[in-house]
């Protein structure tokens, strides 16, 4: 764990970052007057199947039944006439 002012982590936050991503330090401590009031932390990796879409991609709440892309396929056909 690390802990550094805001000013101080304004100034350093890639390398906050880097060692975050590196596993180096498992979260950083963001003061104000020496009160903590923010945490840095990693994120946490969702392994989730199935397709997911644009900018909720990396998110398990838009997690699409591929069931329901046979249904579109139909629908499609029959509104072009095919």
């Amino acid at each position: 764990m690390s802990s550094m002012t805001i000013a101080k982590t304004r100034d350093n936050l890639s390398a906050i970052v880097s060692s975050i991503e590196r596993g180096d330090i498992a979260e950083h401590l963001i003061k104000n007057r020496d009160r903590v009031v923010a945490k840095i932390v990693p994120n946490e990796v969702v392994e989730v199947d199935g397709r997911r879409i644009g900018v909720a991609k990396d998110d398990p709440a838009f997690q699409i039944d591929d069931e329901l892309f046979d249904e579109l396929d139909d629908y499609v056909a029959e509104a072009f006439g095919l």
